[in-house]
């Protein structure tokens, strides 16, 4: 069966799932008794009036009006109706087959100053309470799994989405923080909560605005502002440790293992972390490296993840990254803790290092005219890294309207690289026309500072603020690369290279940025803001020939030799008007930009100052559920893309610098709407981005008759590209046994740009397209099926004859499902399916990924577990791309980890208990 006829059944069961479900209902609307209005987002709650076990539960509409359908039949039930402040609505009633719909009619509710918590008894407390500004879920309604997580907790929530990376939205807000009894845990990072705290601690979910989020930005859209939320424990529940370790080996010499600890005693929050494995993959996810790292919490400046689990964080690499089959390893420690005076500090060091064994076949046709130029290069390299990670941050809040947080970090890398790279190029007219045997090695050393200083201050009267920005970066790297290459020419002859080339590079910047806010009426506020960026870049760059007399590397090649250092000095004066008329918020803004730069040659001894003035507008507009926005930018050109000393390190493709290119000029337009209806599950998204650039950067190419490449990057016009994304979900939860997921959407990626190929031109535009469908069940948490199915299009296009027209096409189906059953046993698989017609010749169009494991649980509350996998099941897994750039098709293969199985044993540590610090508590429990 093939991906849409598999996708296409699943689609077709889901009506008669409903059907079947959908047993009884009661319907009605409910109303303040005073006014008459209607009461949207009450909770309506049908329990057994037998136990008051919950059966299913929904919030009504704007009208008031409610639903709740999937009830059973012949089965005595109660209804509870609550909104905060007004008193609670019973009724008892019954359903059957002959009269399976009742309704209430309108249910007038009187108005009661007594709370929720003081008029309902403990097993009649409604799923959801929505008061003002705070939605409140009752944790216990919702039931979970004894070694579930609040993130399984979460994914049972009305309204909570959570991504691939366990990123947090509430109704279609981005959740930024977490905390526990009001209080920031281990940070405040949403991933080191719902990782790691167990479920069954929970008493209740509160998800209310980020005010930080609205201090900050006064004039930002209230549907942008984040949520923060807060989870209340059980009151036995005030302190206690936790974490996991594993360890499992396999077949072929496959191993993995690691350990997190965790505790938190009142104040002081401390994590400890260690791994190692040669499975190409993260010692631990994303979200355990954000909160048990404590990268959240010291400054995260860059972040790389791929497709497999790899990660790296600030250049450290915590495995899985790169390329080929991986061996990582790396440990390190967190601590967080919070002094009198409302001071935050805390403290992290992380040492990481890898391994990257790389075997690599590359493909690339060109088209030039009736020529076809064939490159295939074969690269074997082995690539070691070892990083170190320093970093703090400190918080103050100061008094209750100023806070000040200081965030310094430091890396320390050091790269090793050996490389052999035979590389050819054909043509099918004149048959061979290269060969070249490079052998590189490359030995680099990084040392990289940041800190970021930001104070906060609000005033007495509402929306004014001023917030003060200060951010200082400053990188030295240095390599030496050796470059050992024979090439031959057909028919002309051969040549040889043989180099060092010792490079220096140093970037600093310092960034200070103030903005006032100042309201001037209630629709109308002001904001000035001054901004200064200065960047000093300096490249020094020398090239060394060998000495055949002492065989060392100490003849200066003066060509290739060059010392350039560039400042950039930014001046930014800004203004803005914003008006609010309820609903819509329209600001306006001007930026006049000073823009100083110099580019001092001074090997050459030369220097090129240059001036420009801008001006900057802006215009933001949000109404409901729409945004519309228009910017200008301007980004100067790299100091790479103007070092006028070639990089002749692959001698058959040469790029050069331009040094008198100018900055780019940028327009930015986009649109976007959010549309979720809670109280039906629904989130629908879309988001339209436009770009257009003059000065844009494009690179020249020329091919001369031997097959050497040369590239120089050079000034463009008319370059610009449209983003369009939709994206729909839908949750259905008929009653607490059963609910699934559907889910559809596309983006869509269109470029114009131009090419210049041996002084032919030709403007060139590309469309990608990738409309997908998803969908999932959860019964009980024993079975829970997902599926993911999203078809790929890619067309170029040339208005030149002397290109060819290219397109790629491709198929991708990903779907997993987890059996927990019987008790104590869970069976999981999942395939990853990817279809390309149009590889090259000796390349598999199908890969069909597999991969399947049972766990074991045992001890109490299954805090051991006992995993055997298989990875790559079918033994098929191979690494290939296709894609189509500039006037080629490039297919690439690469060494990846095939089939393999695993024994893995994992034992959880939750501990939770009451009482004093000290005596017979010590800090860690371990097994």
């Amino acid at each position: 069966m093939n991906c849409s006829k598999l996708l296409a059944c699943f689609l077709a069961c889901i009506p008669l799932l409903v059907h079947a479900q959908n047993s009884g209902q009661i319907s009605g609307k409910i109303v303040d008794s005073v006014s008459g209005k209607p009461l949207s987002l009450a909770t309506v709650s049908v329990f057994t009036a037998a136990d008051t076990t919950l059966v299913t539960y929904r919030l009504s509409n704007d009208g008031g009006d409610f639903k709740v359908t999937g009830l059973p039949l012949s089965k005595q039930l109660r209804v509870i109706v609550s909104y905060s402040g007004y008193a609670v609505y019973r009724q008892e009633f019954s359903l059957t087959a002959e009269k399976s719909e009742l309704n209430t009619g309108t249910v007038a509710l009187v108005t009661n100053a007594n709370t929720l918590d003081e008029v309902l008894v403990i097993a009649e407390r409604p799923p959801v309470v929505v008061k003002r500004d705070t939605i409140e879920f009752n944790a216990s309604a919702f039931k979970t799994l004894p070694s579930a997580l609040v993130e399984d907790l979460l994914k049972k929530l009305p309204g909570v989405q959570l991504d691939a990376d366990v990123n947090i939205t509430v109704n279609g807000k981005k959740v930024n923080r977490i905390m526990v009894d009001g209080k920031d845990f281990f940070g405040g990072d949403p991933k080191m909560a719902t990782r790691n705290l167990p479920a069954n601690v929970i008493e209740k979910i509160q998800v209310v605005e980020d005010k930080e989020d609205a201090e900050q930005n006064p004039d930002k859209p209230k549907s942008d502002i984040g949520q923060v939320i807060n989870l209340k424990l059980k009151k036995d529940v005030k302190k206690g440790w936790f974490g996991k370790a594993y360890a499992g080996g396999g077949t072929d010499e496959r191993y993995e293992t690691g350990g997190i600890i965790n505790t938190f005693r009142d104040t002081l929050q401390l994590s400890l972390l260690g791994f190692a494995n040669n499975l190409n993959k993260a010692g631990f996810g994303f979200n355990d490296i954000r909160s048990l790292g404590g990268f959240d919490r010291s400054g995260i400046n860059s972040i790389t993840s791929t497709s497999g689990g790899g990660l790296s964080v600030n250049g450290i690499s915590f495995g899985g990254i790169g390329e080929g089959v991986q061996t990582s390893a790396g440990g390190g420690f967190n601590l967080n803790t919070e002094f009198k005076k409302n001071i935050t500090l805390n403290g992290q060091y992380f040492y990481g290092q890898t391994r990257n064994d790389i075997t690599e076949l590359n493909s690339r046709k060109q088209f030039l005219g009736d020529t076809i130029l064939t490159t295939t290069q074969k690269r074997e390299e082995v690539q070691k890294t070892f990083n170190h990670r320093f970093g703090m941050g400190l918080k103050w809040r100061i008094d209750s309207l100023t806070r000040l947080e200081f965030r310094p970090g430091l890396v320390i890398s050091d790269q090793e690289s050996n490389r052999l790279t035979n590389i050819s190029t054909e043509s099918n007219k004149d048959g061979l026309l290269n060969q070249s045997n490079n052998r590189q090695q490359v030995n680099g050393h990084n040392v990289n500072y940041n800190h970021s200083l930001t104070l906060n201050k609000t005033f007495r009267k509402k929306g004014r603020s001023l917030n003060v920005y200060n951010y200082l970066y400053n990188d030295a790297t240095g390599s030496d690369q050796y470059n050992n290459v024979l090439n031959t020419f057909y028919p002309t002859g051969s040549t040889t290279l043989d180099q060092l080339r010792d490079r220096d590079l140093v970037t600093t910047q310092v960034t200070l940025n103030t903005m006032y806010y100042e309201p001037i009426s209630k629709s109308l506020s002001l904001r000035l803001a001054y901004l200064l960026n200065y960047t000093v870049n300096k490249d020094d760059l020398s090239t060394f020939n060998k000495n055949g007399g002492n065989g060392k590397y100490d003849q200066i090649n003066p060509l290739l030799t060059n010392n350039i250092e560039r400042t950039n000095l930014r001046n930014t004066a800004a203004g803005s008007l914003i008006w609010k008329y309820k609903a819509l918020t329209v600001t306006a803004t001007g930026n006049l930009l000073w823009l100083d730069l110099s580019n001092k040659f001074i090997s050459a001894g030369k220097e090129v100052p240059m001036h420009y003035t801008y001006f900057l507008p802006g215009l933001y507009v949000n109404w409901k559920i729409f945004n519309v926005s228009y910017d200008k930018s301007i980004t100067p050109p790299s100091l790479s893309d103007i070092q006028p000393v070639a990089d002749n390190t692959n001698p058959l493709y040469i790029n050069k610098g331009n040094p008198d290119l100018l900055p780019a000029e940028r327009h930015n337009v986009s649109f976007s709407f959010f549309k979720n209806i809670p109280q039906q599950s629904l989130l629908l998204t879309g988001y339209l981005n436009g770009s257009f650039t003059n000065n844009g950067v494009i690179r020249s190419r020329t091919i001369d008759a031997n097959g050497i490449q040369t590239t120089m990057p050079v000034n463009s016009d008319d370059i610009y590209s449209i983003y369009s994304n939709l994206y729909f979900n839908k949750q259905f939860k008929l009653n607490k046994s059963f609910q699934f997921t559907i889910g559809a959407g596309y983006n869509v990626n269109y470029n114009r740009n131009l090419i210049l190929i041996n002084n032919r031109k030709s403007a060139t535009t590309t469309i990608d397209a990738n409309p997908y469908v998803s969908g999932g069940i959860n019964w009980k948490d024993k079975i829970e099926w997902n599926i993911a199915y999203t078809r790929g299009y890619n067309k170029t296009r040339y208005e030149s004859n002397d290109f060819t027209d290219l397109d790629v096409n491709r198929h991708s189906l990903n779907t997993d499902i987890v059996l927990r059953w019987p008790k104590g046993i869970v069976w999981e698989s999942n395939l990853n399916y990817r279809y390309n017609s149009q590889v090259a010749p000796g390349m598999p169009k199908s890969v069909a990924l597999l991969g399947a494991g049972v766990t074991f649980l045992f001890l109490k509350e299954d805090k051991g577990q006992l995993k055997l996998s298989v990875s790559d099941l079918l033994n098929q897994n191979t690494s290939i791309f296709r894609y189509a750039a500039d006037n080629y098709i490039n297919d690439r293969q690469i060494n990846v980890l095939q089939r393999y199985f695993m024994l893995t044993f994992t034992y959880n540590i939750r501990s939770f208990k009451g009482g004093k610090v000290g005596g017979s508590q010590k800090t860690f429990f371990f097994l």
